[in-house]
């Protein structure tokens, strides 16, 4: 967690992150860097470590739009059915309601920031890591209530060595 600063600033050293530790998402260490209470909702911001072959289950937003921006290694994002390499410097932004999943198809760690409109997937975050295994994915009827909390849907899973471009 940040030390405390001036009303409507939030800073952060490397490393740090806004939630109580970095979050295990999908198998991906993720920081908060921007939190939806520290912007009046507007939006959250995400630092994702994404390890290889590690990547979420193809799923859809009907709450937020959401941007991603590859730091380091490459990602293959699916969107709508249509497969696109992305390498760092490269990014993706996505609509509510376009249905999408990325993975790590290297032999190395991809690092990418998220940001998303409004916020509210940072909770979201934090609760999908409080019921999720390490390196894995929480029971699927767990997900599903997850989901259904917070505006999602889970539509398959991530995608696999056979997606392989």
């Amino acid at each position: 967690m940040s030390t405390a600063h001036p009303a409507g600033a939030v800073v952060l050293a490397a490393g740090e992150t806004r939630s109580a530790a970095p979050l295990n998402i999908v198998g991906e260490t993720t920081h908060v860097l921007v939190a939806g209470d520290d912007s009046g909702g507007q939006f959250a911001s995400f630092h994702l470590g994404a390890p290889p072959m590690s990547g979420p289950p193809l799923h859809v937003h009907s709450r937020e739009d959401e941007w991603f921006y590859v730091l380091d290694g490459e990602l293959v994002f699916e969107l709508e059915g249509d497969r696109r390499t992305v390498r760092a410097g490269g990014s993706v932004f996505l609509r509510r309601g376009v249905t999408h999943r990325y993975q790590n198809f290297t032999d190395r760690e991809a690092r990418l920031l998220i940001t998303t409109t409004p916020a509210g997937l940072d909770r979201f975050f934090e609760a999908m890591d409080a019921m999720t295994p390490p390196g894995g994915l929480p029971a699927m009827d767990q997900l599903m209530a997850l989901d259904a909390e917070f505006g999602l849907t889970t539509l398959g899973p991530p995608m696999g060595p056979g997606d392989r471009p």
